[in-house]
């Protein structure tokens, strides 16, 4: 295949190549609500001062949760970034 020819997909759609995706802000982002959520179920079990069923149901639902949540939002907001910027 040629490179005049280009790419085909299985639906013999034509594929052009862009630019490269930043998947290390991704990961860096998912590292930080990582690292976020480590902070606050510290501080929610030393300082806090909920009840400990509480702080249970918070570590092993909320903050996983919460960290894809977080992560998820900051991969869409990479991903919108990167599709505005154009070619």
């Amino acid at each position: 295949m040629g490179v005049q020819e280009g790419a085909k997909t299985l639906i013999n759609r034509e594929e052009t190549h862009g630019r490269t995706f930043p998947s290390h802000f991704e990961k860096i982002g998912l590292i930080l609500s990582i690292l976020l959520a480590v902070f606050i179920g510290q501080w929610m079990w030393n300082e806090s001062g909920w009840l400990e069923w509480i702080m249970w149901a918070v570590t092993l639902c909320g903050l996983p949760i919460g960290i894809l949540l977080l992560s998820e939002m900051l991969a869409r907001i990479t991903q919108k970034i990167h599709s505005k910027g154009g070619n």
